[in-house]
């Protein structure tokens, strides 16, 4: 078993890679790029399906995402901050996470992957989104 933070990895790099591959359908480039992973049978349905609903509701995420951008338009985001906003998003609002727990794991993956910075305005951001909700 991989952990939990290992599949929100694995769900965060799919959403991003998908900001580039929008000519095919979630699920076959997710069977395409699903191979370059490494997981347990159960955690690869979880990633899955994670991804899958990502992409199904995307329009009300990205919706609740700009409301929560204090002056900033969604479309100026990069798209790693994008990424990571998504699925914190998700995490909190249709997956019932906590949003001290999904707050915190998009810290740290903006940390690791998105530019000098974008952990404070992805950690506000998310904060005002966890408020209003």
């Amino acid at each position: 078993m991989l952990g939990k933070r290992k599949v929100r990895k694995n769900i965060f790099e799919l959403i991003f890679g998908y900001e580039f591959n929008k000519e095919e359908s979630a699920l076959d480039y997710y069977n395409r790029a699903y191979d370059n992973f490494i997981c347990e049978d159960d955690e690869e349905e979880s990633v899955k399906i994670s991804f899958l609903e990502i992409n199904e509701k995307i329009v009300e995420i990205d919706d609740i995402i700009s409301k929560h951008l204090n002056g900033w338009k969604i479309n100026r985001l990069s798209k790693v901050s994008l990424s990571i906003l998504r699925l914190s998003t998700y995490e909190m609002l249709f997956k019932g996470l906590a949003p001290a727990i999904s707050i915190n794991e998009a810290v740290e993956l903006a940390k690791q992957y998105a530019e000098d910075g974008s952990a404070s305005f992805i950690n506000g951001v998310l904060n005002n989104i966890s408020k209003s909700n």
